[in-house]
């Protein structure tokens, strides 16, 4: 745990086996929290078994008992017990310095792109069924870093659309976003789509945080 405004913070971390410092990505709950961990536990699970320290963030302990901790209206002190955490990551040890991804879901997604927005530590943002939060200007669009946009075609919670443009946006500042939809699935994924969506954000967000190859690591190939 980490200390924010005198509350504790939890994190639970699924560390690499036989890794003593690894990459760490940071893994966002939705707007009804972690809940039964449907969508946090196994993407961590699975970043762990890549290489990648994940860590679950229960980021509204940091809100106290305060009521709508899912409203867009306290959406900047969400994002700040989220920077909190990535600092709090990126100190210890165990984890490479600098360089941390996130994954989040629905509400996580939101602010896992505000996350790659706003902090140039962060090198990958995966988000799943979330988009950008009109807290960030279009003109910061660009600064995002390498994107993976997962998204049910018949969501009716957070609409496609939202995906979509998000991007539109980032193509219209220069950069491109992987994108994967899911026909017919809606804010809640089938097991199946669920399964694939795990294993599509642990190997992008591994990729894009394994450290670039120097000539004297070339396999000669």
């Amino acid at each position: 745990s980490f200390q924010y405004g005198g509350r504790k913070v939890r994190i639970e971390i699924f560390r690499p086996a036989n890794s003593v410092v690894a990459p760490a990505a940071l893994v966002l709950h939705g707007a009804s929290g972690v809940g039964d961990g449907w969508f946090v536990y196994p993407f961590a699970q699975a970043l762990a078994e890549r290489g990648v320290s994940a860590a679950v963030v229960h980021y509204y302990d940091g809100l106290g008992r305060r009521k709508g901790k899912a409203s867009p209206k306290i959406f900047a002190a969400r994002a700040k017990i989220l920077e909190s955490a990535v600092n709090f990551m990126l100190s210890r040890k165990d984890v490479r310095p600098d360089e941390i991804g996130v994954y989040g879901m629905s509400l996580g997604g939101f602010h896992a792109l505000a996350l790659g927005v706003s902090d140039p530590r962060v090198k990958a943002v995966a988000s799943l069924g979330g988009a950008l939060s009109v807290h960030i200007p279009d003109r910061l669009v660009g600064l995002l870093p390498a994107t993976l946009l997962l998204h049910g075609s018949s969501d009716r919670v957070v609409p496609v659309d939202r995906a979509l443009d998000v991007s539109r946006a980032m193509e219209r500042h220069g950069v491109v976003a992987d994108m994967k939809l899911y026909a017919g699935e809606g804010h809640t994924l089938s097991p199946v789509a669920h399964d694939d969506a795990v294993q599509t954000v642990a190997r992008f967000l591994a990729e894009g945080l394994r450290p670039p190859r120097h000539l004297a690591e070339s396999d000669g190939r």
